[in-house]
């Protein structure tokens, strides 16, 4: 099934754009109230002919989008006793509501993206749309903010409970609030939509607060986020262990050799590892190779390919016992090159280890080298934040009885996210709430070959997964695939979990129809 567009959506629910206009003046809107919480500052303005660049999550591009014309609120809370400040940005279409709401989510440490560029996308199709900051833990650049670390030694953790979760149910009472005010009438339905972090408070608000939202898209999501911050940590680990760093130029002809070892497991030469348990790629079979690195080469050694056979092994014990899953072939190795982070930006786990761990924002990465070190830091992980932010509650009975639907993809070439961390989980609720065919009642999940993070690398892109939700919500029409573009000539099928996509060995394999969604790859059946 290929899910319609946005337009051809307002027209089959009667939601054409030119129906709902707003109802009272903006500034008119009341302050909303919020259980255990004090709003201490509200605003609602009309702001008009906005533009500026926006991030279509949904379809992972960046829009330039014009004129709107919007009610524009903005909220701050605190919670007594706590001494935090929360933030929360709504925008309200002045003419041309879907009748819909949609709370967007972050990335990394950063719970929201406001303006045009978390919010622009949804505003031009029809969306009321609304974030927060969920606190300010971070800087505008992602960096955890010292002041984490409190004076007496300990964590803030009102602070990280906001991030974690508290926040998240807020927005959905003041965005649902204040659209009800506008609009003199609540929204028909109302939808979450994240990737990674985003993903991860799609989860959450699905186990803690599972009546806040008919819908939930929640992507390549940052589930056992603790395991999560110390599993990244293990690669620029393993190079300090073994004193020698593999370099960017290295990492990328792994890739390169991966993709030649095992791109035809599925059947198809396209570039892409779409079957990567069945991968067997040696990175000792490159050795000696030489590759090319700026204005010169670099030679392949031995040391390089160790380095990488521990990494991709992910996090273990001394004794062999893994801490967390291990990597894929074809995962895009950006996130744990040593060249990726910025000068002014430390790296995620470089955060969590030396604010979250230590509780010293000066900690010195380059003592952290110690196999008891990772052992004792997943530990302290999971004992101070589990409780908090692991989100990895298998039971999603309330969601499921109160009607809502789940829908994830996660890409097979993540280099941030094991997908396997996401699998898991998904087998887990299976465990728990009587098999695979029970669990797609009410929450599916999508796996994307060649897809990075939440975007990227050379797969075929689920542009249509927003869709199929509002399809699945307000139609009762369950996806059964996703429909893949990754170039103007080149689609897929992204099939419903645990199917996989089946080339017919005949059709052009840049065509969606040459594909079948089977229970494995048949061409993977020898290996």
């Amino acid at each position: 099934m290929r899910a319609s567009t946005f337009s051809a959506l307002f027209v089959a629910f009667g939601l054409a754009q030119s129906t709902v206009t707003r109802h009272i003046a903006c500034h008119d809107i009341k302050p909303p109230s919020i259980p255990g919480a004090k709003v201490i500052t509200f605003s609602a303005t009309e702001q008009y002919n906005i533009s500026g660049i926006s991030v279509d999550e949904a379809k992972g591009l960046l829009n330039f989008v014009s004129g709107l014309n919007i009610c524009a609120v903005e909220v701050a809370l605190t919670h007594p006793g706590v001494g935090d400040k929360v933030g929360f940005q709504i925008w309200l279409p002045l003419r041309g509501w879907n009748k819909r709401f949609i709370a967007r989510g972050g990335g990394g440490y950063i719970a929201g993206t406001p303006g045009t560029l978390g919010l622009g996308s949804y505003v031009e199709q029809g969306f009321a749309v609304g974030t927060t900051d969920g606190g300010n833990i971070a800087n505008s650049i992602g960096n955890l903010l010292p002041d984490m670390v409190q004076s007496s030694g300990v964590i803030d953790l009102g602070r990280f409970a906001d991030f974690s979760s508290r926040a998240l149910h807020e927005l959905a009472v003041i965005g649902k609030a204040v659209t009800k005010s506008f609009y003199a009438r609540p929204p028909s339905y109302s939808y979450w939509h994240g990737c990674s972090t985003g993903g991860r408070q799609g989860y959450m608000i699905a186990q803690e607060y599972p009546d806040d939202f008919d819908g939930i898209l929640a992507n390549a999501p940052a589930l056992n986020f603790p395991s999560l911050l110390m599993g990244l940590s293990w690669a620029q680990f393993t190079m300090r262990r073994l004193n020698h760093e593999v370099s960017s130029c290295v990492f990328d002809e792994f890739y390169r050799g991966a993709i030649r070892e095992c791109d035809g497991l599925d059947g198809v030469i396209d570039g892409i590892i779409s079957n990567p348990k069945s991968c067997s790629f040696d990175p000792f079979s490159i050795v000696g190779l030489q590759v090319p690195c700026g204005l010169s080469h670099e030679t392949v050694n031995a040391q390089d390919a160790e380095v990488l056979t521990i990494i991709m092994g992910g996090p273990k014990s001394s004794r062999g016992t893994p801490l967390f899953y291990e990597w894929e072939w074809g995962m895009n190795y950006t996130f744990i090159d040593p060249d990726m982070p910025s000068p002014d930006s430390r790296t995620l786990w470089d955060n969590w280890i030396s604010i979250l761990i230590n509780k010293n924002p000066s900690f010195d990465m380059n003592t952290f080298k110690e196999m008891d070190q990772m052992v004792d830091y997943f530990e302290i992980s999971h004992i101070e934040y589990d409780a908090f932010i692991a989100t990895n509650k298998p039971d999603l009975s309330a969601f499921r009885n109160r009607g809502g639907k789940l829908l994830t993809w996660h890409g097979l070439a993540d280099g941030a996210i094991p997908p396997d961390n996401t699998i898991s989980y998904r087998e887990r609720v299976e465990a728990v709430m009587g098999g695979n065919q029970n669990v797609n009642q009410f929450y599916r999940l999508f796996l994307a070959p060649g897809i990075g993070h939440c975007a990227g690398g050379p797969g075929a892109f689920p542009a249509d997964a927003l869709d199929s939700l509002i399809e699945w919500v307000e139609k009762d029409d369950a996806p059964t695939e996703l429909h893949g573009t990754a170039s103007s000539t080149r689609e897929r099928k992204i099939c419903l979990y645990p199917q996989v996509a089946q080339y017919d060995g005949q059709g052009n394999p840049d065509d969606a129809g040459s594909y079948t969604c089977a229970a494995k790859y048949t061409s993977a059946d020898s290996n």
